[in-house]
């Protein structure tokens, strides 16, 4: 493989922007230098949408700020302890570290110094294809590697992937996202083996840690592959506390091209591992979910099994519709037919709920309590119970009957 000495054309509108490049200017100065690094060389290399931009400086922090400020650039010390600091350029965040190495590592915390050494600097990251710098001009900078590794998609650890995974055992989980998202062909051998005979610690996480870990690599699209790698060695259930449902993952995930919304990690979470609506409990718990996510859970996974075990399931789409909110809706819906589709079940009956989803008007029930009292129904349990009955006959008329209608029928019983 000819590996390239620059970013291709193609790759570099990023690195051109003014603001950016007047970041370089500011903090280039008194023989330092200056480059990015990380995910957006990695991602202009590979030719994936870049979010924001790292940089690496061998200039130490308070140079950073003073040239940053001499230069009319805001500078904010978000973490000048440990190096860094954020440049704000016309609106847009730069995070600018000065180059460390690990003294000693402690799990995920480390005593590190600063220095000049790109090498030291490389050496302390996760992955060789994270390990890319690049200079103003788009010059590639590779200490360890990396560049060959990126351009075949494969994640490999920096050094030996047991002692990469000892410095923070979330390093397992971030493995199998990185392959998700830019790997190709199979794992790294060496990975994960590693992964597997450590993968106890990660019991030694937070919940937290996890279940946010685990919703990144929900929200790619071509997770099931790897998630099932994860169920196979035993890392999954140590997590989930149970059997993934990966058919039923695998086909939600297809579902995304035709329905956005299927690309929800909480949508994904219920239909790998939830069962029964009272599973959302376990899961929040397992993964320190907020109530709004476990609520979610519960609504899709309750909604789906009502629709998938309904002889009219466009009444009981409504039903949710008119309860929880078109959205909410939604999910059940996505999730029932992920459990459907892995059964090979039907797609325009379906695609047919998914359009009424979309386009049924939502309509208000047209009766209120004072219209109940004026016709004469008294305060209190009777009030609830005719109230419940207009809702009956109301959703009996498909919610096509009018107030009047509704109130008329109290005339006959």
């Amino acid at each position: 493989m000819t590996l390239p000495r620059k970013l291709p054309e193609t790759a570099v509108p990023w690195l051109r922007g003014a603001a950016i490049q007047r970041v370089f200017a500011a903090l280039q100065k008194d023989g330092d230098e200056v480059r990015a690094v990380g995910g957006a060389v990695r991602n202009a290399l590979l030719g994936e949408p870049i979010h924001d931009v790292d940089m690496c400086t061998t200039a130490l922090p308070q140079q950073v700020m003073e040239r940053a400020e001499a230069s009319g650039l805001k500078a904010v010390p978000t973490g000048i302890d440990h190096g860094t600091v954020t440049v704000i350029s016309s609106g847009e965040p730069f995070e600018v570290t000065t180059l460390r190495e690990d003294v000693e590592t402690f799990g995920r915390h480390a005593v590190v110094r600063f220095g000049r050494d790109w090498a030291h600097d490389a050496a302390r990251r996760d992955f060789t294809m994270n390990a890319l710098y690049c200079g103003a001009d788009g010059t590639i900078h590779d200490p360890l590697g990396g560049l060959e590794d990126c351009l075949a998609r494969r994640v490999r650890f920096i050094g030996r992937a047991e002692d990469r995974i000892r410095e923070d055992y979330l390093r397992i989980l971030r493995f199998f996202r990185f392959h998700a998202t830019y790997g190709a062909g199979p794992t790294d051998d060496e990975g994960l083996s590693a992964s597997v005979r450590l993968r106890d610690g990660l019991l030694q996480l937070s919940a937290e840690r996890i279940g946010a870990e685990m919703k990144k690599i929900l929200a790619v699209r071509t997770c099931p592959p790897v998630i099932a790698v994860m169920e196979g060695t035993g890392i999954l259930p140590l997590l989930t506390g149970g059997v993934g449902r990966l058919a039923s993952l695998a086909a939600l995930k297809s579902l995304t091209e035709e329905v956005p919304e299927a690309g929800s990690p909480i949508l994904a979470l219920a239909c790998l591992a939830g069962f029964v609506p009272e599973d959302a409990g376990r899961i929040a718990r397992r993964w320190r979910l907020s109530n709004q996510e476990r609520d979610a859970i519960f609504r899709a996974l309750e909604g789906s099994a009502a629709l998938l075990r309904a002889a009219e399931p466009a009444a009981v789409l409504k039903e949710k519709m008119l309860a929880w909110g078109r959205e909410t809706a939604l999910d059940a819906l996505i999730l029932a037919h992920a459990r459907t589709r892995s059964a090979a079940r039907n797609e325009a009956d379906f695609m047919g709920l998914h359009g009424l989803c979309r386009s049924w008007k939502i309509p208000a029930f047209p009766v209120t309590g004072h219209d109940l009292i004026t016709a004469g129904v008294a305060k209190g349990p009777a009030l609830g119970a005719a109230m419940e009955r207009l809702r009956s006959l109301w959703a009996a008329s498909d919610y096509r009957a009018a107030r009047e209608e509704l109130l008329a029928s109290l005339s006959g019983e």
